[in-house]
């Protein structure tokens, strides 16, 4: 049996369809591969790795060491109204959860803005490949481990949008945009008590978007004309569909008061047996004062009402915090939006808490593969400090004003989502806080996150749960030697198993100049690393230490 004879699940039709759809977009595009100033990149990364608990169990544990090859592209364009980015990694495993076999797997992370006609006609796209964690029940934070537990995604989006302006008197946004998630469950069959019940399947999502909104003609009033939908079409299940109708006027009294009003449809569907679907007429009546640029109250009434205080004394602090108790739309009942932010001069403090209504398929599609929060939780807001604590990002040491930041010892690392929740086909009620801070002095770097997420579900009872905490700390012992310390700990509250898992990594990164015909420096790290995970359910209870050696270049 040959190579790819062996590996054949790995090299699929989708995530080539992806990769050269990725490419498509941009050079059919009349122009565009002119109007760009290319650069690419390629890599190549190494690791061996030893495992005392190669397959996850500590009722068959059992050693191991696994080998990774991983052959890279990063490919940037970039232009004064276009951009193009992507990162493809073809990583190659033998002997991941001691199965003595290859695995290909295939990580993309690609994004796109085009302007086909400069500040009116754009085409936006993305698209990803990565492996995700099925279940919380055996949360698995790589491909290197584990048996199962884990399915291929593959996503692709694609967004043209016009946004014509008429003169003073307005301008406007329509956009279109279709997407595509899809999962390979094949890999999960070797664990099929990890696979939650009502499994996420593959979905088609078309959006629409409309905005119409006052431009300088009207001084003293503002107003805007807003529509949108959201359909999603699953391959099982009952399809979604989130839809409103809202128009918003405003009119300044005078340069501190003002006051508002909107009013709008909601038109949602989709399975629920929690009755929580509340279609209908909404309206808000309210005003807001704004005595200074540093603070303001809103507060508008109706059957949708909310409350927002804005206070930002300084330019060092920052703050929005909002409450809602809507009776139509999503997030019905009551509900909080807070966002904080304070910079010191060699520390930064932030905190958010937000609720939406979503799904999985959604949320994966907005997050790539190589961008991860400290928890592990696909975001579309990108939280500088924890990419920092979990190494996949750096302070630059030859940076003298220490904010520029570089590529961290685990930015080519394979590491999975740390996906604490199962990826069911459901709608999701999502509230979720974090706070994470950061420090630098010296020649060290210190880095913390805590973050508290809740999900309650339309089909499935019941609510997970998942809290945890990570920090980091980074000492750079000479100009091109850092020392890395980085500890974890996580707590998840599920259907299948209630778990508490800790993780403790600590390793050397250095960069050694070498010459391939060019000057290149190539990234050297060794790395130790516990992990721990004890569960209500004993067969979910597992240890792993391992040591790993890994080179990374980039050509």
């Amino acid at each position: 049996m040959g190579i790819f004879d062996s590996c054949s699940s790995r090299f699929q039709v989708v995530p080539c369809k992806l990769f050269f759809s990725s490419f498509l977009v941009c050079f059919c595009c009349p122009g565009i591969g002119y109007g760009l100033d290319w650069r690419l990149t390629p890599s190549l990364s190494a690791t061996e790795t030893f495992t005392d608990n190669i397959n996850l169990s500590n009722i068959e544990k059992k050693s191991g060491f696994v080998t990774e090859v991983a052959p890279g592209l990063s490919i940037n364009g970039s232009s004064p109204w276009s951009n193009f980015n992507l990162n493809y990694r073809l990583q190659g495993l033998h002997n991941a959860g001691g199965r003595d076999d290859l695995d290909f797997n295939h990580q993309l992370n690609m994004t796109s803005l085009y302007q086909a006609v400069r500040n009116t006609l754009f085409i936006q796209t993305s698209s990803s490949i990565s492996q995700q964690n099925i279940s919380n029940a055996l949360v698995t934070t790589d491909n290197i481990s584990g048996v199962g537990g884990r399915t291929e995604n593959t996503n692709f989006s694609i967004s043209p949008y016009w946004t014509p302006r008429f003169g003073q008197f307005g301008s406007g946004l329509f956009k279109v945009g279709y997407s595509r998630s899809a999962f390979d469950t094949s890999s999960s069959s070797q664990a099929a008590s990890l696979v939650p019940d009502n499994f996420v399947t593959d979905s088609d999502t078309f959006t629409r978007q409309a905005r119409l909104a006052s431009g300088s003609f009207f001084s003293s009033m503002n107003w805007a004309l807003n529509y949108s939908s959201n359909e999603q079409t699953r391959g099982t299940g009952q399809d979604v569909r989130f839809e409103q109708y809202q128009g918003d006027m405003r009119y300044f009294l005078s340069r501190k008061f003002s006051v508002f009003g909107l009013a709008g449809f909601e038109n949602n569907d989709y399975q629920t047996t929690q009755n929580s679907v509340r279609n209908g007429f909404f309206y808000t009546l309210g005003g807001r004062w704004n005595p200074s640029r540093w603070y303001s109250l809103e507060v508008g009434l109706g059957n949708n009402k909310h409350a927002t205080v804005q206070f930002s004394p300084s330019s060092n602090f920052s703050s929005t915090i909002t409450y809602r108790n809507k009776d139509v739309g999503l997030n019905t009942g009551d509900s909080w939006d807070a966002s904080l932010r304070y910079q010191f001069k060699q520390a930064n403090f932030g905190f958010n808490y937000n609720q939406e209504t979503t799904t999985t398929q959604q949320l994966l599609t907005e997050q790539g593969y190589f961008i991860r929060d400290a928890s592990g939780n696909l975001s579309q807001v990108i939280n500088t400090q924890d990419l920092i604590a979990q190494g996949f990002l750096m302070l630059d040491p030859s940076d003298p004003a220490g904010t520029r930041l570089i590529p961290g010892p685990n930015f080519n690392n394979s590491r999975l989502v740390s996906n604490p929740f199962d990826l069911v086909n459901d709608v999701i009620i999502r509230k979720r806080g974090t706070l994470s801070f950061s420090y630098q002095t010296g020649k060290s770097s210190y880095t913390a996150s805590m973050y508290n997420e809740r999900r309650s579900y339309e089909l499935r009872a019941g609510e997970d749960m998942s809290y945890g905490i990570s920090g980091g700390w980074q000492w750079q012992v000479e100009p091109r030697l850092n020392f890395y310390l980085r500890p974890s700990w996580q707590h998840n509250q599920g259907q299948l198993a209630d778990n508490t898992r800790y993780d403790l990594a600590l390793g050397l990164n250095r960069s050694i100049p070498i010459n391939l015909g060019r000057p290149l420096l190539m990234d050297t790290r060794f790395e130790i690393r516990h992990i721990s995970q004890s569960s209500d359910t004993s067969t979910f209870d597992y240890t792993e230490n391992r040591a790993s050696a890994n080179f990374n270049v980039r050509f």
